[in-house]
């Protein structure tokens, strides 16, 4: 369980950036996924966990891309240390989702979007969690 939460707090993690006016930049990333990889793996010597990490931060990365933008610069810094040039998935998955909660169609629409990510992503978190259900826990450090 305790696996659980922090995979959900490192994918929901790169939007931190939002707090520092820097949104899609370098916490949207490969970079930063490899950051967050190695620094797990620092903190708990499993590769494994280290992985899997990775992969939770990375996981956000992806969504993003996948994700239709409607604020400049469009797209996600995902190449970045790289480069610092922003890409967009010429398919598009999941809405944008406004923060102008001043415009009539807000609530709704944002709703509409935050629906459409639920149908998307609903039944792959159930099929990895029936996998998951007969193997064995991940492994977590003795310290």
């Amino acid at each position: 369980m305790r696996c659980a939460a922090l995979f959900g707090l490192l994918g929901i993690a790169p939007d931190l950036d939002l707090l520092f006016g820097i949104h899609s930049t370098y916490t949207h990333s490969i970079g930063a996924v490899l950051i967050v990889g190695l620094a797990a793996f620092a903190l708990t010597r499993e590769r494994l966990l280290a992985a899997a990490c990775a992969a939770a931060w990375g996981s956000h990365v992806l969504f993003d891309w996948l994700g239709a933008d409607s604020s400049l610069p469009l797209g996600i810094m995902a190449l970045w240390p790289l480069t610092t040039e922003f890409y967009q998935s010429p398919v598009t998955l999941f809405m944008a989702i406004s923060r102008r909660y001043w415009l009539p169609g807000f609530v709704a629409h944002n709703a509409t979007a935050v629906a459409r990510e639920l149908l998307i992503l609903a039944p792959l978190a159930w099929l990895i969690w029936r996998a998951r259900a007969g193997a064995p826990p991940l492994p977590t450090s003795n310290r």
